[in-house]
């Protein structure tokens, strides 16, 4: 006789095994799609890179996504670049470099060494999209441009002829040459870098007045230009790159941005130079002694922001009259929808209330806001959307200077967001009108 136990083996089966499936026999393209959903997280992406051989291989790379090559610690800094020499897998997963040289008053041998690595690691990048070059702006021994090595040269021509290069940024260090050789400087640059920033490099540029111009044959179509206008060289750097001879053609420009401005002609002919295809323009202003800039060629302008530096303040010498006579100057049917204002209520020497005390606010003058709010509302701006107002002040009231603004203003206060920043502290929060 069988038994139920006997029977129950029979009749009820276990299931099958099923296969230990592991993460780790994953294809590398999944896995790299999973490591893309990290984004920035740092500490996961370390954390997988601990996992097993094969992960460190697909994850490390991303920790080393954007690196800084420097000469400030040399011993450090040149161990870290015979590392990424002897990294080819970390190298393929560079994509932003900042490299950064300090005051040169002296020149080692350590820093020779160094400065060659560098070199040797910037040559070797096989797909970097961004380069950042910074140097000491106001020192008697900053970089220059001559002063570098061939090899160094070379090495920062070859990331400018990347297919993958889409930004350029050169602030503090000297292109101490000519024009034409500043054009042979980006000669070859590959026609995917579309975005340029040069910050203080033109003190050591000089004219071509005995020398013969004549038009590249290829010229980089920029999107975004960046550029200083503070000094005399700038406004010939300026002027360089609004001619034909220039290796830039500004002609396709969508944004550009000037800093520390002072010569308001030099806005205006890049603005001209670029004419219809400029939709977003950015100014800081730091002292003129023009009146406006000029917007009427820039049909297509929807973003306009102007930041104006402590030498205009409300309580001395207002830049409201500035902004109306530069508001003035746009196209009839102007498109900007996105105006955003910077500006000094009083002076950073308002701080010391017992010898500079701000007055209140009541004792300001108004009428410009009048003026300013007529501006605005005209036909000239009927696509305006949002204004964006910042007051930058010293302690005074500046939600009761504001609110006394926005009676004077009219109508049009209903589409101005008024922001408000202590000089000497933290943002003090937004209010809208």
């Amino acid at each position: 006789m069988i038994g139920f136990a006997s029977v129950s083996k029979v009749l009820i089966k276990p299931p099958p095994e099923c296969p230990v499936v592991s993460i780790s026999i994953l294809p590398g393209e999944v896995l790299d799609q999973i490591f893309d959903q990290l984004g920035d997280d740092r500490q996961t992406i370390t954390a997988c890179s601990l996992v097993c051989k094969k992960w460190r291989g697909l994850s490390q790379p991303r920790l080393f996504h954007s690196i800084v090559l420097s000469t400030d610690d040399i011993e450090y800094s040149i161990q870290f670049q015979r590392f990424m020499l002897e990294s080819p897998n970390i190298r393929a997963g560079i994509r932003e470099v900042t490299v950064h040289f300090p005051d040169l008053s002296d020149w080692p041998r350590d820093r020779k060494i160094a400065t060659n690595l560098m070199a040797d690691v910037l040559e070797l990048l096989p797909r970097p999209e961004s380069l950042r070059l910074y140097g000491a702006r106001f020192s008697d021994y900053r970089v220059k441009w001559s002063r570098l090595s061939n090899h160094f040269r070379n090495a920062i021509r070859t990331m400018l002829r990347r297919p993958t290069m889409t930004n350029l940024l050169i602030d503090g260090w000297l292109l101490d040459c000519n024009l034409p050789e500043f054009n042979a400087v980006f000669a070859g640059t590959s026609t995917s870098l579309t975005s340029i920033s040069l910050l203080d490099i033109s003190d050591g540029l000089w004219g071509t007045s005995d020398l013969p111009q004549s038009p590249p044959t290829t010229r980089l179509q920029l999107e975004k230009l960046t550029v200083s206008n503070t000094f005399t060289k700038d406004f010939k750097l300026i002027e360089w790159l609004c001619k034909p001879e220039s290796i830039f053609d500004l002609q396709n420009l969508k944004t550009l941005h000037i800093e520390e401005s002072r010569n308001d002609s030099s806005v205006s002919m890049l603005a001209e130079t670029v004419g219809s295809a400029l939709e977003s323009l950015e100014v800081n202003i730091s002292f003129t002694a023009d009146d406006s800039i000029g917007l009427n060629h820039s049909t297509c302008l929807r973003s306009l922001c102007l930041n104006f530096g402590v030498f205009y303040t409300e309580l001395y010498y207002s830049s409201i009259p500035w902004i109306c006579d530069t508001l003035c100057t746009a196209p009839l049917s102007s498109q900007i929808s996105d105006l955003s204002l910077s500006l000094y209520i009083t002076h950073p020497r308002n701080t010391n209330t017992r010898v500079f005390p701000p007055p209140p606010v009541s004792r300001f003058n108004y009428d410009r806001w009048a003026r300013l709010g007529s501006v605005l509302s005209s036909p000239r701006f009927s696509n305006l959307g949002t204004v964006t107002i910042q007051l930058i002040h010293h302690g005074i009231d500046a939600r009761g200077y504001s609110a006394m603004a926005a009676q004077r203003i009219g109508d049009i206060g209903a589409k101005i967001v008024w922001r408000y920043l202590r000089d000497d502290s933290p943002d003090d929060g937004d209010l809208e009108q």
